[in-house]
């Protein structure tokens, strides 16, 4: 199994716990970018890396008579999503299916679909020209692909608490372990690379626009994402003491800042493109 599926797949309740909620608002903004273009209800709408379902029951929620396909290529992501939806209510009518496979080898058929959508997953496929190639391929003509995914720069705005958490690391003064480098396509370079993209996957009438993820975190939230989720792998290396130490410091330099300095800034592109 690829390593990253099978990292998703394996801390789907963490990923939904501590990640999705961050994810949460500016992807459902795909949701309006639909409702802009088909003023239907009855849409067959197959979500790409539907991770823990947000867009697919984001979907089911907006249109009544929509049919939905989440796929992912980590089952144990599709398998939090189905719990979602039961919980919800959004399962019984039938309306929802699941399908696991990876966005270059969607197990669905050609022209089965009026509509794609896909936040945040772009950049972790190992090519996504051969993903988007293969997103049209399930579009009948005319239909719409709208994604969201990171723009490859940094924000303008100073996210003091990851300055001040990194802080906290370096008083530790361990050798952090290296991350790994991994066969993605990346963060999209720019807006307009992203619609020539689409272009040379065959897509037309392709466009793109940056835009702003914000996200609000509290002091207890930060702390509790970046000790049980973000920084897992830091973590494992660490002993008891160094662990409690991490912590002790982290809290200490979080707790000098303003809320304002929880507001995260991060870049995104949002793209939208036809079936020929």
């Amino acid at each position: 199994m690829n390593p990253i599926v099978q990292r998703y797949d394996a801390a789907a309740a963490e990923y939904a716990r501590y990640w999705a909620p961050v994810l949460e608002q500016t992807a459902g903004r795909l949701i309006d970018e639909v409702d802009a273009v088909f003023r239907a209800d009855r849409l067959r709408i197959v979500d790409i890396g539907s991770g823990t379902g947000t867009l697919a029951l984001a979907a089911l929620r907006r249109w009544r008579h929509a049919e939905v396909v989440a796929t992912d290529a980590a089952a144990g992501m599709l398998d939090f999503a189905r719990g979602r939806a039961e919980e919800a209510g959004l399962a019984a009518d039938g309306r929802l299916s699941l399908a696991v496979g990876p966005a270059d080898e969607l197990p669905l058929p050609t022209g089965s679909s009026d509509v794609a959508i896909s936040s945040f997953v772009l950049q972790l496929v190992p090519d996504r020209l051969a993903a988007l190639t293969e997103i049209r391929r399930v579009l009948r003509p005319g239909g719409l692909l709208a994604y969201v995914t990171w723009l490859d720069r940094d924000s303008r705005e100073p996210f003091r608490a990851a300055e001040e958490f990194d802080e906290a690391v370096y008083d530790l003064e361990i050798d952090e372990p290296e991350e790994s480098d991994e066969p993605i396509a990346g963060d999209v370079r720019s807006p307009r690379a992203a619609a020539d993209e689409l272009r040379r996957a065959g897509f037309t009438r392709t466009s793109a626009r940056e835009e702003t993820l914000i996200y609000d975190w509290s002091m207890e939230s930060y702390v509790d994402y970046k000790l049980a989720y973000d920084e897992r792998a830091l973590l494992s290396t660490l002993n008891d003491e160094q662990r409690r130490e991490l912590e002790r410091n982290a809290r200490t330099r979080l707790s000098r800042l303003t809320p304002s300095d929880f507001r995260w800034h991060a870049p995104v592109v949002f793209a939208r493109a036809f079936a020929p």
